[in-house]
């Protein structure tokens, strides 16, 4: 995925933070710095910070599948493309250890600052993972979009499946059901949509790609619908949840 890929790379390495908010001793402003620096302010406007703070109590909630269950809680999690580190940021804060990797140095190196004592921190692409040191849960929000094929998904999974104790997580998968209707609403965004994004193209996956996966690694699965409220992005996209037995 060299071309794509360099193309992102690109992008992400010349994202600017901003110095006073993260030295900042206020959670909230360092948490949505964080996710301004990780794109969510692509469309030109930004989702407020409960918006985030639903969606990371559902993914917490789901990873553990079942949260009434003590067995099935967990303590240790892992972001596969985890950016500046804006959702390890909410797990650490809510006790949990974090680790994370991502292909962009510069991403890494503010997660390094913002994080208090991860476990790791790695410079290196999704599928490259680890499985060295493993997590209760491996989580991957709205990255799986970025690669370029299958192949490249099913390394990734695989790579994920091995460093999970417990679970997986897969957020905003975007849906090849929805392709059309996606690329009609981007482009009514952008007049220029086509040169804008030339060479950064979106992956959509089918359902059953997942289900495969589940099946033959013998792992309980689930899909949701996300539901961060007033995000237009929910009806182009799923989730999806696997679960070791």
């Amino acid at each position: 995925m060299d071309i794509q890929k360099n193309r992102w790379h690109e992008v992400w390495e010349h994202r600017v933070e901003n110095e006073a908010i993260l030295k900042s001793e206020d959670p909230r402003e360092i948490f949505m710095e964080l996710k301004r620096i990780n794109g969510w302010d692509s469309t030109g406007s930004m989702l407020k910070y409960d918006q985030f703070y639903d969606q990371y109590v559902q993914t917490k909630n789901e990873l553990e599948f079942s949260p009434r269950s003590k067995s099935n809680v967990i303590s240790s999690v892992f972001e596969v493309g985890c950016g500046c580190g804006a959702n390890l940021y909410l797990f650490q804060n809510d006790g949990y250890h974090v680790g994370g990797m991502d292909y962009s140095i510069h991403m890494i190196g503010i997660a390094g600052r913002v994080l208090a004592n991860p476990i790791e921190l790695i410079c290196e692409e999704a599928a490259n993972l680890s499985w060295e040191v493993k997590y209760d849960a491996v989580l991957s929000n709205s990255v799986f979009s970025y690669f370029d094929s299958y192949e490249y998904a099913k390394k990734t999974l695989e790579a994920m499946y091995n460093k999970a104790n417990q679970s997986i997580g897969i957020i905003d998968i975007h849906n090849i059901e929805k392709e059309k209707e996606f690329i009609q609403f981007r482009k009514g965004l952008y007049q220029n949509y086509e040169e804008r994004y030339r060479g950064l193209p979106k992956f959509f996956y089918e359902k059953s790609f997942f289900l495969d996966f589940a099946e033959k690694h013998n792992m309980s699965i689930k899909f949701t619908k996300p539901d961060m409220k007033d995000y237009w992005n929910n009806e182009f996209v799923f989730n999806c949840f696997m679960r070791k037995r």
